[in-house]
């Protein structure tokens, strides 16, 4: 069995735990500074070691992880535990889960807007012209 190396990658890291869907869009998050060490921007081809704790911007959510191990390839999600601490508080995910919602109400989904009306809402319509014509 090969030995596991000391260090990895962050972009490959972030990968690995299934934090981003693809190792591009990880190089990208740590490109536009959305990945923090210590407070600092980390680079995509920074060397995390076990003990790190990386915060990750990904759009409204915020998360804090701790890197417990460098797994060789991308997990299976039931084994990301093992490499991966979740030190997120609790404030944050009520934070996003918040700020989604608020997002939702504000803007319609995209399959609402090009949805032909029903007769019925056509009906609706017409009788509300009707109505308003005159003012």
């Amino acid at each position: 069995m090969p030995e596991q190396p000391a260090t990895q990658r962050a972009d490959k890291w972030l990968h690995h735990v299934r934090v981003f869907k693809t190792r591009g869009l990880a190089g990208q998050a740590c490109q536009k500074g959305n990945v923090t060490l210590d407070g600092k921007a980390v680079k995509p081809a920074r060397d995390l070691r076990p003990g790190d704790v990386v915060e990750v911007a990904r759009g409204d959510l915020r998360l804090r992880l701790r890197v417990l191990g460098l797994p060789p390839q991308r997990l299976g999600a039931p084994r990301v535990p093992e490499f991966c601490e979740n030190l997120t508080p609790q404030e944050w995910i009520e934070k996003a889960a918040e700020a989604r919602k608020q997002r939702e109400m504000e803007t319609p989904r995209g399959h609402e807007t090009l949805v032909k009306p029903t007769k019925q809402q056509l009906r609706q319509l017409r009788e509300w012209r009707a109505a308003n014509e005159g003012l």
